[in-house]
């Protein structure tokens, strides 16, 4: 059986209000595979930021147990390609990507290792590989 503290699963949020289900489903996510749950924010440099949103998804982080990290950066894919890498991440929790240009496709066909799940607006979980990616 895992540590929690040895393997992670993220969430990778925008500062937007309706990131809170991305969050509340992850945390389900964490239980079910015992791993522990951290959330993350990734915007370019210079970006301007919805401080409101981002102070409320900190509090549902925390209300979650859930660790939250906002980072600003030019180079947003190797952000969390390397925040992935760096922090043991098994699963990674998402929105629905925009298009099959997205970054978020780009990390699914980067790190086949893992696990990547979608939370849809309706609060559905499916597989990256479900949504016809893999």
């Amino acid at each position: 059986m895992r540590n929690p503290s040895d393997y992670h699963t993220l969430v990778l949020v925008t500062d937007q209000f309706s990131c809170e289900r991305i969050i509340k489903s992850a945390r389900m996510l964490a239980n079910l595979n015992n791993t522990g749950l951290q959330v993350l924010s990734v915007m370019r440099t210079g970006s301007e930021t919805n401080p409101a949103a981002l102070e409320h998804l900190f509090g549902v982080a925390k209300e979650y147990d859930a660790q939250m990290t906002v980072e600003f950066s030019d180079h947003p894919f190797s952000a969390i390609v390397h925040y992935i890498r760096d922090n043991n991440v098994v699963q990674a929790v998402t929105g629905m990507p925009q298009d099959q240009k997205s970054i978020l496709v780009k990390m699914w066909k980067k790190l086949p290792n893992v696990n990547f799940v979608i939370v849809t607006e309706k609060g559905e979980i499916l597989e990256a590989v479900e949504w016809g990616l893999s």
